[in-house]
């Protein structure tokens, strides 16, 4: 695959989930969609401000910015570190929806496939001089 077809294919995987974030949890925070589960207010604000952040984050990959690559680790981090949270409080039979740790299974493992074709993507221009 060509360098700038990885950024631009990193930058979908980014920019898709990240406005679907922002739409989902929008509607949730603005009352205009109720779930069938319990729906944990912290976990839609972030990923309502991680959604933005993926779109921005998104279009530099896209624009192949050198930042990109630094703030997608930074937000696959993020995403695994809440993944942690969401099991750990399974763990202890606190009320977390199944959906919500699916979801920011997804996230996380999309956020990985971002880093590592930004970083192959990288690799490449590095190689080639």
């Amino acid at each position: 695959m060509r360098q700038q077809n990885k950024a631009w294919c990193a930058a979908v995987l980014a920019i898709v989930p990240g406005l679907l974030s922002i739409k989902e949890g929008g509607s949730v925070l603005l009352g205009m969609s109720t779930k069938a589960y319990t729906v944990l207010p912290w976990l839609v604000w972030y990923n309502v401000i991680m959604g933005c952040a993926a779109v921005i984050v998104g279009i530099g990959i896209g624009k192949r910015h050198t930042w990109g690559e630094k703030y997608a680790v930074t937000i696959v981090t993020l995403h695994g570190f809440v993944l942690m949270i969401l099991l750990i409080l399974l763990a202890f039979n606190e009320t977390v929806a199944i959906n919500s740790i699916i979801a920011m299974l997804f996230r996380t493992a999309v956020w990985f496939a971002i880093v590592v074709l930004v970083r192959r993507k990288n690799a490449m221009q590095n190689n080639n001089g």
